[in-house]
């Protein structure tokens, strides 16, 4: 194993390494929540959150092979992507021990909501608005409802082929950007409908991001600056 296959717990005051966690490729996410705050990974096989000093307080299983997207909060919730194949999943704050969260069990009062094979292999889910937009590389946009899990639609975007990057959400619509650096605007809300789409006639593999008023947008030799007209 390498070290990017393992989390590390370290005392920043003696420099010693206090628990070290197996994980992957999924960038760990810290959960504060009312009561406490958690480090949260997602590795093969299972998600599992650690406190600060690398003690294990909860894991869920149901995670795919080798999960790359990322785990986050919103709205209250925690929202899990076990990669392809793997489980796409809501926590509530507060838990312990094994979640139960798969078929012919009863789900744990922790776990809001989990549906089996619907974690996407690159692109990780973008919540917004009360809904999580869930985008896989071959271009299929799901939406589901943030609280219950409930599926609103599923749909190819027409043109769109090997998204990498994940996509964001802004002033009422969801971007999804694919290699070919092109831009498929949809509309947020309840059914699918695409409002155009913009061309960057260039390679581009990251996810851009939003800060303040502009929105970073890198490309293979350029990045971007775009923010409102005034």
């Amino acid at each position: 194993m390498t070290l990017h296959d393992f989390l590390y717990c370290v005392d920043l005051k003696a420099g010693t390494s206090a628990a070290a966690r197996r994980t992957d490729w999924s960038t760990p996410y810290l959960w504060t929540t009312p009561g406490r705050t958690e480090v949260v990974t997602i590795g093969p096989g299972f998600a599992v959150s650690y406190d600060l000093a690398g003690q294990e307080l909860w894991r869920l299983a149901g995670m795919g092979g080798g999960p790359i997207p990322s785990p986050y909060a919103s709205g209250g919730l925690l929202f899990l992507n076990g990669g392809s194949g793997g489980v796409l999943a809501a926590v509530k704050p507060g838990a312990t021990g094994i979640l139960a969260a798969g078929p012919g069990t009863t789900p744990s009062e922790h776990v809001a909501w989990a549906i089996e094979r619907a974690g996407t292999y690159l692109p990780t889910q973008v919540a917004y608005d009360g809904a999580l937009y869930s985008l896989t590389d071959t271009g299929i946009l799901s939406r589901y409802d943030a609280t219950t899990g409930k599926l609103g639609y599923r749909s190819r975007i027409k043109g769109g082929v090997a998204f990498t990057s994940s996509p964001w959400a802004s002033d009422g619509k969801i971007f999804c950007l694919n290699e070919e650096g092109k831009t498929f605007v949809v509309a947020a809300g309840e059914k699918y409908e695409l409002l155009k789409v913009n061309d960057l006639d260039e390679f581009a593999l990251a996810t851009p991001a939003l800060v303040s008023d502009r929105l970073l947008l890198r490309t293979e030799t350029q990045l971007y600056s775009i923010r409102r007209r005034r």
